[in-house]
C-alpha cells in the first residue's frame, strides 16, 4: 500500500506547492481552500491563482502574494459531507 505524504513549498510567499490535495474545495482571488489527506488547508492572500492542478498525481500549484496558510483536521466532517453530495 502506498502512503501519500503531504508537502507543501512556499517560495518568496509567491509561489506555494501543495502535494496530498484530494480536492479544491473554494477558490476566489483573496482565498484558496483544499482538502488533503491531511485535512484542509486555507490559503489567503492577494491575486491568488491555480496555476496547474493535480499536473503531477496529488499537486496544486498556486501564485500569487500569499499571506497565511491555516490548517484544519477536518478529514471526518467532509467524508460525510461527500457521501451525502453522492446520495442526493
Amino acid at each position: 500500500m502506498q502512503v501519500i505524504k503531504q508537502q507543501l513549498t512556499l517560495i518568496d510567499r509567491r509561489t506555494l506547492t501543495v502535494g496530498g490535495v484530494i480536492e479544491i474545495i473554494g477558490y476566489d482571488e483573496e482565498n484558496i481552500t483544499l482538502y488533503s489527506v491531511m485535512g484542509d488547508i486555507r490559503i489567503k492572500g492577494e491575486q491568488l491563482e491555480i496555476n496547474s492542478a493535480f499536473s503531477e498525481k496529488d499537486i496544486v500549484v498556486i501564485n500569487g502574494f500569499i499571506r497565511s496558510i491555516s490548517f484544519s483536521d477536518n478529514k471526518e466532517k467532509y467524508a460525510d459531507n461527500f457521501i451525502s453530495r453522492i446520495f442526493r
